[in-house]
């Protein structure tokens, strides 16, 4: 069928204004695209279907072109008259398409029509996103409210419409629905007002359905929009002639390029999503982006030196004895959890993480979270006096009290505020943050303690060497690039660590173990471990010390026989994943520097 647009009239006892969906995130000081992927991967959890299995949320950004555009521009054109919405001056200028997607998810079902009630046990997730605003959501637990989040799907869009792609399970079966949505501003065409609520779908009963079954999927098919595997359901989320936004940077502000869009959104990903993404939690959210067919990797958390303490600290909220509870004599009892954890500050800023971090320098900071383990933010402790020395802490609210803490969330869920809480809501929200600023306060200084007599050699040498035990996963020289390679991903940068550098000990000596990823470089490299020791001034080679670290040498995780000392020659055919052993320093900090150069080169 031949999809046309259907525009809201305004009806006779009053709508509700397209202007007004579009404000109800009002001005969050949190940038767009962190705002964006907040809310989506909000929507992509509350929806993960049960059982615990992996849920995939994919970003994807890319330039319409050839006859990807032709298809977009057949569908959209002619847009409804008298909106301006713009789409086909889009349409001119080949326009960037970001598409967010979910799979291991419920995707949108229940009834197509907002007047239709839902039947026993039924979501209706369709008409909540597509057609209704301020509906309490049915999910338990879940991190959204009443649904006002979504209004920035249209805000990041030039043309404030946005495509939806969805397979759910709908009475018994698999159905495909597809459907286009635009909230552009109110206007007055043909004697009458309109409300800007605009429909792209097949005109049936005064309204716009979507397209259904094999009808949606001849249209996402030519407008490229991502596969469903055989049975899967979710939803993919095109926003058209998306704004990604400016930078703040040494050259002023500035418009981001894609390239800069895709690095701040896995930076998002990570500071924002982080407790989703741990490998052994159920539903575990597995992001990705890619940008014009280039892979973006995203990092594991608990690998980043930045995020460390945080993730430690949240894991210590199940482990008794670890984590502390703010105490409350009435119901309900136990209003969260706190836990705190110290750890060696990063000696520089890794780009991969810093891009959208919210905060500069090391952390000093709470991750506050409701039990749906989406970061609210980050509130703000006192600088520890050790300038090597950060700490991350997490406050994660009970399921008893977890509704008390969504009353105190803007729409954006970036903040618990007091202000228009009454009775229990007011207390339990100001016990919290209270309790969080008391203990953060007692992070600024060093607090010292016995250590059991039997780990004390190995616990000490441990906090000496922390900042290589946590590193940062440092690069070679140069920048990573990735490029599509046979629908692969081919990197041109330098090794990395992909398992942090930890402290082991081997016939009962103390040893630095840590995993090494190598590129797929095109011709012979060498890769050389170089420890420095770090000092407060900077860092100090270790040539001619005789109580310095020594690397002992690679050994690889799959078939190529060890190598002792420092240097490493990879060849083409040779493994790309090897352990680094580095006998550590009696009594210094140590730093791992990977550097790489062409064989008989100079570096």
């Amino acid at each position: 069928m031949t999809a046309q647009w259907w525009s809201q009239p305004v009806a006779a006892e009053g709508s509700t204004a397209s202007e007004g969906i579009r404000r109800q995130l009002g001005k969050p000081h949190l940038d767009p695209l962190t705002v964006l992927i907040r809310e989506t991967a909000q929507n992509t959890c509350d929806a993960a279907l049960p059982g615990g299995g992996d849920v995939e949320f994919a970003v994807r950004l890319h330039r319409l072109s050839g006859n990807r555009l032709a298809g977009w521009r057949e569908f959209l054109l002619p847009e409804p008259a008298g909106s301006a919405l713009g789409i086909a001056e889009a349409m001119n200028r080949g326009p960037l398409l970001m598409t967010l997607s979910d799979r291991g998810t419920t995707g949108l079902g229940g009834p197509l029509r907002a007047d239709e009630s839902p039947r026993e046990g039924e979501r209706p997730d369709f008409v909540n996103f597509i057609r209704n605003v301020g509906e309490r959501k049915a999910v338990d637990l879940g991190g959204g409210s009443y649904g006002f989040g979504k209004g920035i799907l249209y805000n990041v869009s030039r043309c404030h419409l946005i495509v939806a792609d969805s397979v759910c399970m709908f009475r018994g079966r698999l159905q495909r629905r597809l459907i286009g949505a635009a909230l552009g501003d109110g206007f007055t065409h043909g004697g009458r007002r309109w409300t800007g609520r605009h429909w792209l779908g097949v005109l049936e009963d005064g309204h716009t359905r979507p397209l259904l079954d094999d009808e949606a999927e001849e249209m996402a098919g030519k407008l490229g929009l991502p596969r469903f595997a055989e049975g899967a359901t979710g939803t993919s989320v095109a926003i058209v002639d998306v704004d990604l936004g400016r930078r703040q940077g040494q050259d002023g502000d500035a418009v981001r390029t894609p390239e800069e869009a895709a690095d701040f959104i896995v930076s998002t990903m990570l500071w924002n999503l982080w407790p989703r993404m741990l490998s052994d939690r159920p539903n575990r959210l597995v992001c990705s982006m890619r940008r014009d067919g280039f892979v973006n990797e995203v990092p594991d958390p608990e690998q980043l030196i930045e995020l460390s303490p945080f993730v430690k600290a949240y894991r210590a909220l199940a482990e008794e004895g670890r984590y502390q509870v703010p105490p409350r004599k009435s119901e309900p009892r136990e209003i969260g959890r706190f836990a705190v954890v110290k750890g060696m500050a990063p000696l520089r800023p890794n780009p991969a993480v810093a891009a959208a971090a919210p905060f500069e320098g090391r952390a000093h900071h709470c991750a506050r979270m409701r039990h749906a383990d989406l970061v609210v933010d980050y509130f703000k402790g006192e600088t520890p006096t050790d300038e090597m020395i950060q700490y991350g802490a997490v406050f994660r609210s009970s399921p008893e009290a977890d509704g008390f803490f969504a009353e105190a969330e803007p729409p954006t869920h970036d903040d618990w505020v007091v202000n228009g809480l009454r009775g229990t809501a007011r207390g339990v929200v100001q016990l919290a943050t209270g309790f969080i600023r008391d203990r953060l306060r007692e992070q600024s200084t060093p607090a010292a303690g016995p250590v059991p007599s039997g780990e004390a050699p190995l616990a000490s040498l441990a906090g000496r060497l922390s900042g290589l035990m946590t590193a940062e996963g440092d690069l070679a020289e140069g920048s990573v690039r990735r490029e599509p390679s046979g629908g692969g991903r081919r990197s041109s940068g330098g090794p990395r660590f992909v398992t942090a550098p930890h402290l082991v000990q081997e016939n009962g000596v103390p040893v630095i173990f840590g995993v090494v990823q190598m590129p797929s470089w095109a011709s012979t490299r060498v890769v050389v471990a170089e420890p420095v020791i770090v000092l407060d001034s900077g860092v100090e080679p270790v040539d001619g010390r005789t109580d310095g670290p020594v690397v002992l040498g690679w050994r690889s995780v799959e078939s190529d026989p060890p190598v002792d000392g420092a240097e490493l020659v990879i060849e083409r055919p040779s493994d790309r994943t090897w352990e680094l052993r580095v006998r550590p320093s009696a009594d210094a900090v140590v730093r791992v520097n990977l550097t790489v150069r062409e064989l008989g080169g100079d570096g």
